[in-house]
C-alpha cells in the first residue's frame, strides 16, 4: 500500500509556485478556495514598457522561455558613430552635448560611457554610448540626435583658407617654407 504524506505534497506544490513568481497572496487564496486553479497571473519582477510579447492567450509556456522583452525607458542609450579616424581622440568620459530635432533648443548634456571595440565594415565607424534621463518619457527608443563631443586638441597653428596658394601637386601659403601642408 502507497501512503501519502499530504503536508510534504503541500510543500512541494508551494515551492513550485515560488519558483514560477507566483505570489504568495496568490497562494494564500488558492489554498483558501480550497480549489485547484488552471490559470495564473503573473507579474513581472520589474517596471516597465512591454517591448515585444510572445505570449497569447492559451499558450502553454516551459521554465526559461521568454513571454515578454520589457524596457525600463527613464534613461535612455544613444548610440552615436565616430569615424576610425578620430577614435584614438575619444575616450570613456568625454563630455558630450546632445540634442534632437524633435526638441528644438533642447540640449542633454552626458559622458560616453562606453566605446564598442569593433568597427562597421561597411562604415569604417565605431560605436560610443552615451546615457541620458528620460524625465516624462518624452524620448523614444530609436529617435535621431546630433551629438557634439568636446575634446581638446591643444594648441593648432591656423591659417585662413585663401591664404593657401594650390598648385597642383604643393600647397603654400606665405607662411611655409617649400614643404607640403
Amino acid at each position: 500500500m502507497i501512503t501519502f504524506d499530504l503536508e510534504a505534497m503541500i510543500q512541494v506544490a508551494q515551492q513550485r509556485m515560488k519558483f514560477w513568481d507566483i505570489t504568495e497572496e496568490q497562494i494564500g487564496e488558492l489554498e483558501a478556495e480550497g480549489k485547484p486553479k488552471m490559470t495564473f497571473a503573473l507579474l513581472s519582477p520589474v517596471s516597465g514598457f512591454v517591448i515585444q510579447k510572445t505570449a497569447v492567450q492559451g499558450k502553454r509556456f516551459e521554465v526559461g522561455e521568454k513571454l515578454f522583452d520589457l524596457a525600463d525607458l527613464s534613461k535612455l542609450w544613444v548610440i552615436s558613430d565616430v569615424y576610425v579616424y578620430e577614435l584614438p581622440l575619444v575616450k570613456v568620459g568625454h563630455p558630450a552635448k546632445i540634442s534632437l530635432s524633435f526638441l528644438p533648443g533642447k540640449e542633454f548634456t552626458s559622458k560616453i560611457d562606453y566605446i564598442y571595440p569593433l568597427l562597421a565594415g561597411e562604415t569604417r565607424t565605431a560605436k560610443i554610448r552615451f546615457i541620458i534621463p528620460n524625465p516624462g518619457g518624452q524620448l523614444k527608443p530609436q529617435m535621431f540626435t546630433n551629438v557634439e563631443i568636446k575634446i581638446d586638441l591643444g594648441k593648432r597653428l591656423v591659417i585662413p583658407e585663401d591664404a593657401v596658394i594650390d598648385t597642383g601637386t604643393k600647397k603654400w601659403s606665405m607662411w611655409t617654407r617649400e614643404r607640403d601642408l
